[in-house]
């Protein structure tokens, strides 16, 4: 039975791989001017977590592609809405990118960077995301 007290996310890490062979990370801010992160977002009764990941990738990032089935990993953290602060346990899904769109529903509201696995490892303080950042960087040709 879950704790009703942590709220259930899940989350996109967007990656692609370039002509190269390189692979280049999609990192998405919080907001304006906010931190970098990954696009997650709270669990859709009505979705599996990698389809709420994958939806959140395209409200918060503009991209499509191949989410995987399967979950990476979880990580939980402290957040703060207003002035309740609660746990969060977010399900982060890989999302390899197949096509970037001009306009997305909250394109306003956002900032994107596509950056190499180290520098995407380097920025991201979940030690999760930072882990698979470095795990594609071992997958590029």
């Amino acid at each position: 039975m879950r704790d009703p007290r942590i709220r259930l996310q899940s989350g996109a890490l967007p990656y692609r791989v370039e002509k190269n062979g390189k692979i280049r990370i999609l990192l998405v801010t919080n907001g304006p001017g906010k931190r970098w992160g990954i696009p997650k977002g709270t669990a859709e009764p009505y979705l599996t977590l990698s389809e709420n990941a994958a939806k959140e990738a395209f409200e918060e990032a503009g991209v499509l592609g191949e989410i995987s089935p399967n979950s990476s990993g979880m990580y939980r953290a402290n957040k703060r809405v207003g002035l309740v602060e609660g746990i969060v346990e977010v399900w982060v899904y890989l999302l390899k990118v197949e096509q970037v769109l001009d306009d997305w529903p909250e394109k306003s509201r956002r900032q994107l960077k596509w950056v190499r696995p180290e520098e995407a490892a380097a920025t991201l303080r979940e030690p999760l995301l930072a882990k698979l950042c470095l795990d594609l960087k071992r997958a590029e040709r």
